[in-house]
């Protein structure tokens, strides 16, 4: 006779045995910072040991999460994660995102061989963070891998400890950032109780369960609320979103270029992943009674959730999740339109580019307010909007990489941050003008970069949830943003500057302008062969749809 402890203890391994192949990529990015704890005290003398060790540990990690293939959408260690293909979307695309970081952190020479180590540790540390945060499935791995995320990203800010700006920048990123977490996890143990427990699949169970309830005990409505606004605030600290913006600017302008770029991007793309996620999890649910009536099958996703329509008050719960759409739809357009509007009288750079993230910020939510708008629809309609908004997030890393790498090497070549410096720059270094060119026009949305392809989809897709007036608005700031975007191309290429001590024969640096020409060259490609991507894009919003 086996003994159950044995079978137990068998059953358990064989799940891990299972399970670990999974998180691979995430086991090279522990074993990377394990070796930046090492490498000072192991090679003293070797000045690149830190590049050395974040390139080929990026690297390895990134081979291992393309060469994972993912047999079947399912939990893993226990419930806490969730291995499907909307997580592993997100995954390959930070830890695609690391390894230009690294070599863009190798060709601007920053940090310095002092902190290296210490720099690399901290940005290892917070994109193993954010993988597991676009897969977690359990709250508690939702507030660990937030904070994974949050503290290095503060510790980054003030990675120059004598630069009295980039510690006052870590300090105020800090503070609010406490703040924000602390609304985020009060939020979410609201919804907990509410709900009666920590696992996002039982937490959508039970929404489902409860909404037939929900309309004849308005105090609990109103709890539901209050978690969601307080959750929701959380989030919309971390995507810069008005009126959670206000560290942006300062941090930005206070830190380096190059932890700008970390925080713009790396830290975006994150929490969009966990943003959609929780929506997808706990808005759903409203939208259930919203559903087109004529569709063939509601699907067994809802055929699990829910237990009979009779249970639920279906005009009630499509008015919910439309609320949440608008609430969406006006955080989204407020921030795009302030990002916009604020960003035309900077003249520092980092600060022109801080509103510019929270002007994209702002179209990111105003197509999460599409994919909320859509939960009500046939799935397949959800499912081409928020793939619009996962190609979005494709291009966005790509453009804002390459604009501010744009930004960091003039900050190298002429020692200033102020754009009214750079005037004609661009005659000196025609690849620089010419990808700057590039990047700004795909910010825009100009043709034939993908920037174009990415806000086409997106309002496209925001037509489709007919939400017209977001439409339109995104069309306005676009129009907006063209204006300060150009201001720079103006400044490089068309206004006269004296640069005669600046202009020396080892002004172009090969290497440089093979990086900058290869980011300018992959938007030029999205923008023309956007099908497969898009594919991909489809592939994952499907796996994450609750319906």
């Amino acid at each position: 006779m086996t003994d159950p402890v044995v079978a137990v203890s068998l059953e358990s391994v064989i799940d891990l045995y299972r399970d670990l192949p999974g998180v691979a990529a995430e086991l090279a990015l522990g074993g990377s910072i394990i070796l930046f704890l090492l490498l000072r005290m192991t090679f003293p003398k070797w000045r690149q040991s830190a590049y050395f060790a974040a390139f080929m540990g990026s690297l390895l990690a990134f081979g291992l999460a393309m060469g994972w293939n993912l047999p079947e959408a399912r939990e893993a260690f226990g419930g806490l994660l969730i291995h499907d293909a909307f997580g592993q979307f997100f995954r390959v695309l930070l830890l695609g995102f690391l390894v230009l970081f690294v070599i863009f952190t190798m060709l601007s020479r920053f940090p310095p061989f002092i902190i290296s180590t210490e720099f690399f540790l901290f940005v290892f540390s917070g994109i193993l963070g954010m993988c597991l945060m676009a897969r977690a499935n359990h709250l508690l791995l939702v507030v660990l891998t937030m904070e994974m995320a949050s503290l290095p990203s503060y510790a980054l800010a003030g990675i120059r400890r004598l630069e009295p700006r980039g510690t006052e920048a870590a300090l105020k990123f800090a503070v609010f950032g406490a703040v924000s977490s602390g609304l985020m996890f009060f939020g979410l143990s609201l919804l907990s109780a509410l709900t009666g427990s920590l696992h996002l699949a039982g937490m959508s169970a039970q929404l489902s369960e409860r909404l037939g309830q929900l309309g004849n005990h308005p105090a609990e409505l109103s709890f539901l609320a209050a978690a969601l606004v307080l959750a929701g605030a959380g989030l919309a600290f971390k995507l810069s979103l008005v009126p959670f913006h206000f560290w942006t600017p300062d941090v930005f302008e206070g830190a380096t270029a190059e932890v700008g770029t970390f925080l713009s991007v790396a830290s975006k793309l994150a929490v969009l992943a966990l943003f959609i996620r929780l929506l997808t999890a706990w808005v759903a649910p409203l939208a259930v009674g919203s559903l087109n009536l004529g569709m063939e099958s509601p699907g067994p996703f809802i055929q699990s959730f829910v237990t009979s329509a009779s249970e639920i008050d279906m005009a009630a719960n499509g008015v919910l999740s439309q609320k949440v759409a608008l609430i969406l739809g006006i955080v989204g357009g407020i921030s795009c339109t302030f990002g916009n509007l604020v960003a035309f009288g900077q003249t520092n750079i980092k600060r022109l580019l801080a509103y510019s993230t929270i002007a994209h910020g702002g179209y990111i939510t105003m197509g999460l307010a599409g994919v909320t708008a859509a939960l009500g629809a046939p799935r397949e309609i959800c499912q081409q909007v928020l793939a619009s908004v996962l190609f979005y997030a494709i291009v966005y890393l790509l453009m804002n990489l390459g604009i501010f790498a744009v930004a960091t090497f003039l900050r190298n070549k002429l020692s200033t941050e102020e754009i009214d410096k750079y005037r004609g720059w661009g005659r000196h270094d025609p690849v620089l003008l010419i990808t700057a060119t590039v990047f700004l026009f795909s910010l825009v949305g100009l043709p034939p970069f993908a920037g174009f392809i990415a806000k086409f989809a997106l309002f496209a897709a925001l037509a489709q949830a007919r939400l017209w007036w977001l439409v339109v608005l995104g069309v306005i700031n676009t129009v907006l943003s063209l204006f300060y975007y150009l201001r720079i191309v103006k400044v490089l290429a068309f206004e006269k500057g004296d640069f005669s001590d600046k202009v020396t024969s080892d002004q172009a640096d090969p290497s440089i302008n093979i990086f900058l020409l290869s980011l300018a060259g992959m938007l030029l490609l999205l923008g023309v062969w956007w099908q497969q991507p898009f594919h991909w894009c489809m592939q994952a919003a499907q796996s994450v749809l609750v319906y």
